[in-house]
Formats: C-alpha cells, structure tokens, sequence
C-alpha cells in the first residue's frame, strides 16, 4: 500500500474501520486503530490470498446479483467530513456489500462483523434498504462463480436502529478517544477507558475476590461436614445437641431403587406396523409448514478472570 493511501485513509473513518471500532474486528485491535490513525504506528497490512481473491471475486457476485435480483448496482464512494464510504455498490436506495469467506453461517446476524459495515454505509448513504452478499469461497480459491456458494441476505435498515445506535456512539467514543491519542502519544488503552467504567470494574473484581473467598470456605464446610458425618456413623450417634442449642442430626444415605415406569416402544410399534407408520408420517408431512420465528439471543454477560495466585489458592 503506498504511502500516501496510508495517509489518506488516516484522515477518514471507512467502513471497514467499524468492526475494530466496535471491538469485533478478528484482525485488528480498537486500540491499534487508534494508534494507525493518530499517525502513531504503521498499517503493515498490504493484503493476502484472501483479499485478492475477494477483489477478483467482488465484479462476478455483482453482475450476478443485478441480473438476478433486476437491479443496477454499481459501485459508490462519498466523503462527508472525516467519514469515508466507499461501497461494492448502490442503486436507487439500496447499498450491496460483498463478502468472501470460509466462516459460513446460516443466519444474517452471525455475520455481525459484515453486517456493520454494511449499516454504516446505508446510515451515512441515506439508504433505507442494503443487500449482504456472502460468497463461500472454495478451499482451491477457484475463481468460476457458483450461485449456490452465495448468501443474499436482505437488510432493512428500520430492524436494526438499536445496532446502528451502537455503531455511532462507537464511533463518537472512538473520535473522541482518537483527539486524545493525537493529544498524548505516551497514552495507554487504560487509560482511555471512563472513570465510571473503571469505578464498576473495581466494584466488581473487590466483589469477584470476595466471592473467591467464600468458595474456599464452602469447600473447607463442606469437608468439615463430611468428617462429621464419618464420625457419627461411626459412633452410632444419629442426633445430639450442643452446649448452645444447636441440634446436629445425622441424615443417612439413602439407597438406590428400581422402580417401573411405562414407557411406548416405539422401534417394536414401527416394526409391527411399518405400514402404518408411514401412513402417519406421509400425512404429517401435509402438515408441515415453514415460518420465520423470533430466534433469542443469548444475554450478554461480564466475565472476570481472576490472577492466577488468587486462583491457585481456590
């Protein structure tokens, strides 16, 4: 990459700034991009296997996507003050992003990390609508397009406000922090993160350490009971109590049993009544519709790792 490219994507913030902005970036830091746009370390990156193949892929996907979905994409480049876009594409009011990949998934959301970039371009393009195209890309990177390696996934920008929320307060945060950065180059990741955040944080290892604490002594209880249990049974002694009223009660094992229970046998009803069965399965299959449901999320968490001397004494 020539040098002057370096410098002029370092006055800018483009769409593919956005996944490392927002933490999710699998090859590049936030903190790292801060430091590349504050002139501060350099962008070695100057492209591989991959990215090649994705240019040379990226005309072929959209030729077959304007063909198929009747459009007339083409690609698209704004500037409006320090943000860059330059698209795969744009059409009346929709932007087509292209991705390559061997990470492939079955659900749009998955694709987060392409999906922001995309919601970046429709916000700052004034698109209401945006096409996520996402090609297999082959183990032999062949260059033949096949349409069944490609993922065409349709995106309103009205399903995802809250995400595009995040995307600018990300990107707010990161300009902010970038000022900082220019401000003093001796600056560290820490000390970017809010004092709130860092007050919490403490909050939370002091909590997290105190609960450390308290699982050594359940284990300690927890033997204690258990040498006490021994003791009493071998004592014969099933209940006493203790100079200041507390009742101690000897709670024996509990043996295993059999019991019977009912249960359909259903490999010997298929066996004596294949036709039958079949019979039901061909009239379920009547029955069987496809719908779109509401897939949950997993609730995001704040996981804390302690040292490893305060885990070594757990």
């Amino acid at each position: 990459m020539q040098k002057s490219v370096k410098e002029d994507r370092d006055k800018y913030i483009g769409g593919s700034d956005i996944p490392a902005i927002m933490g999710i970036s699998p090859f590049k830091t936030r903190f790292d991009l801060l430091l590349e746009k504050a002139g501060l370390k350099d962008d070695d990156f100057v492209g591989n296997d991959y990215t090649e193949y994705g240019n040379k892929m990226e005309s072929k996907i959209r030729e077959y996507i304007n063909k198929s979905l009747e459009k007339k994409y083409v690609e698209g480049k704004h500037i409006v003050n320090d943000i860059r876009i330059h698209t795969d594409g744009e059409c009346d009011d929709s932007i087509l992003e292209i991705k390559t990949t061997s990470q492939v998934h079955k659900e749009v959301n998955d694709y987060k990390v392409y999906l922001v970039q995309l919601l970046f371009y429709m916000y700052h393009a004034k698109k209401n609508s945006g096409v996520l195209a996402v090609y297999n890309r082959p183990n032999d990177f062949s260059e033949k397009f096949d349409e069944k390696k490609l993922q065409i996934f349709d995106i309103s920008i009205d399903n995802y406000k809250d995400l595009i929320d995040e995307i600018n307060n990300a990107v707010e945060q990161f300009k902010i922090d970038l000022e900082k950065v220019k401000d003093n180059p001796l600056i560290t990741e820490e000390d970017l993160i809010p004092m709130d955040i860092k007050k919490l944080a403490e909050e939370v290892v002091a909590l997290e350490n105190r609960l450390a604490t308290f699982k050594v002594i359940q284990d300690e209880y927890d033997k204690s009971k258990g040498k006490l249990k021994s003791a009493m049974e071998k004592q014969g002694l099933k209940k006493w109590t203790t100079p200041n009223g507390t009742q101690i009660t000897l709670v024996q094992d509990s043996l295993d049993t059999t019991v019977e229970e009912e249960y359909f046998d259903e490999d010997k009803f298929i066996a004596e009544n294949t036709e039958l069965h079949q019979q039901y399965h061909n009239k379920l299959a009547e029955y069987k519709k496809i719908r779109k449901v509401v897939k949950k999320g997993k609730k995001g968490f704040v996981k804390i790792t302690l040292p490893k001397e305060v885990k070594e004494n757990e």
